[in-house]
């Protein structure tokens, strides 16, 4: 429309599909670690849908439709989600955690929200950091939050949460009607970002060894006799309540009061049923005081040594850091 001498003129503009094809109004890049669902979340947010709804355009089945995505994206979506956002297939299809080597330890994914959420003696199918939300300039959540050999935050050292700090429930931003951030708890509507306490300094210790242990796992370490890492872990029974579980059938409060327990040398709830797995976590926990991190390790084998002089009291880098910054260069080269 414009104002001309002789009045008003109206000149018929490009249609949005012949401008754009058939790529969504709003694309949106995956963040560093990211998951699948929440990428999924933040994608039918900043197009004007909500997560509920935005199944339906998916054709995503169940009403924890993102969160299923996350073990087993179809080819048929992941072709629409690349012919909508023009991200590449492999970059949509690297936030799943199908094919994943370390499903042992996965946090289990129940049939529905109100089955993954109401009881607190149960394990939820993702916990979270409160100040990972609070400081991230988009909230996102991250791949590594559904172990559930993880109960801190390697950046800020607090505690990580499994449940909403205001209603307690489980989340379920798949299942959430209204146009709100993720962040926001979609049966209670509080945030998610009131902080929790800090982990002690060797449930932090304990946590590290076993993410570098398993990240060696990944990239194709195997143990002796042909045992899995991640089953091994995952076969061990712990006794919380009135029947032993494996640690991924935990609920968040009593995965960190484990890794206390056997940090500090007390006794161990381990169910009566006796195997390998029992003594490779004591000797885990022995060996945590003194690990430094597979990358401090290997710059102290490789590096030249300093100086005579005052050590340095900073933290040196650690594989996970290394990993993120390596992935957040990688995304910036093909912004180029």
């Amino acid at each position: 429309m414009r104002f001309g001498p002789t009045g008003i003129s109206v000149t018929p503009a490009e249609r949005y599909e012949s401008a754009a094809g058939n790529r969504w109004p709003m694309s949106i890049m995956p963040a560093p670690g990211e998951l699948l669902s929440s990428w999924l979340h933040r994608l039918a947010y900043a197009n004007g849908i909500p997560p509920h709804y935005f199944a339906a355009l998916l054709g995503a089945p169940g009403e924890n439709w993102s969160a299923q995505l996350d073990r087993a994206l179809p080819d048929r979506i992941l072709q629409l989600l690349e012919e909508h956002t023009h991200i590449p297939l492999e970059d949509i299809a690297a936030l799943t955690i199908a094919p994943d080597p370390l499903a042992r330890l996965r946090l289990p994914l129940r049939a529905s929200p109100q089955q993954s959420c109401a009881p607190k003696t149960q394990a939820t199918w993702l916990q979270f950091c409160p100040a990972c939300l609070a400081e991230d300039e988009t909230p996102y959540f991250r791949r590594s939050w559904s172990l559930a050999t993880r109960v801190s935050c390697f950046r800020h050292g607090c505690r990580l949460r499994d449940r909403c700090p205001s209603c307690g429930q489980g989340l379920a931003p798949f299942s959430q009607k209204r146009l709100v951030p993720h962040q926001i708890c979609a049966l209670c509507g509080t945030a998610l970002c009131k902080r929790t306490r800090p982990a002690t300094n060797r449930v932090r210790r304990l946590e590290r060894l076993i993410d570098d242990l398993l990240r060696l796992h990944a990239v194709g370490y195997r143990m002796s006799e042909g045992r899995s890492l991640p089953d091994l872990l995952g076969s061990a029974c712990f006794q919380f309540g009135r029947r032993p579980m494996s640690i991924a059938r935990l609920p968040h409060r009593d995965r960190y009061h484990l890794f206390r327990q056997l940090t500090e040398g007390r006794s161990t709830p381990f169910g009566t049923r006796r195997n390998p797995a029992i003594a490779y976590w004591r000797r885990a926990a022995q060996a945590a005081p003194a690990w430094r991190g597979l990358v401090t390790s290997f710059s102290d084998a490789v590096l030249p040594r300093p100086k005579a002089g005052p050590y340095p009291t900073t933290a040196g880098p650690y594989l996970a850091d290394l990993i993120q910054a390596a992935a957040r260069l990688h995304q910036k080269r093909q912004a180029f």
